[in-house]
């Protein structure tokens, strides 16, 4: 119960502090489609190693919370992938629902992941959210965060 009560207040920080962004911009509601579509484009991106790609879909204040705690800002988050650090070999999303919160959207969903961390290979089965919003015509992600399942 501690564990989970722990998980809930991080959430909560950190969706607030992906809000605190997007509430002083020019808020555009996105849909869901939209959305799914983003996260689809990055999850492409990932297992190309497409560091372009990435840089135009993840926000410039990025907190990205891994399933072993780490936590990442966008400019360390692509460092780990331009150095070889973090490799996405297979990525697979199900049960994902989107929703929508004004200008912000909260992906809910699980996921199967093939990764080297470090060149050790691991194969994940993880639980996310991850927290976009979009701003003046552009969707980007602004925190993620995941807990490994059993």
């Amino acid at each position: 119960m501690k564990y989970l009560i722990k998980h809930c207040i991080l959430m909560i920080v950190l969706c607030m502090g992906g809000l605190g962004p997007a509430l002083s911009q020019e808020c555009v509601p996105p849909d869901a489609a939209e959305v799914l579509q983003a996260e689809q484009q990055r999850l492409s991106a990932q297992m190309k190693n497409d560091l372009d790609t990435m840089a135009q879909l993840l926000d410039d204040e990025l907190v990205y919370v891994r399933n072993s705690a780490v936590v990442d800002s966008k400019t360390s988050y692509l460092d780990s992938m331009r150095k070889g650090d973090t490799v996405y070999e297979f990525i697979e999303h199900s049960n994902d629902s989107v929703r929508i919160y004004g200008c912000v959207a909260i992906l809910t969903g699980q996921g199967k992941y093939d990764v080297r961390i470090g060149q050790k290979p691991l194969k994940l089965m993880l639980r996310y959210h991850s927290v976009w919003q979009k701003t003046k015509g552009q969707l980007r992600m602004v925190s993620w965060q995941a807990t490994r399942m059993p």
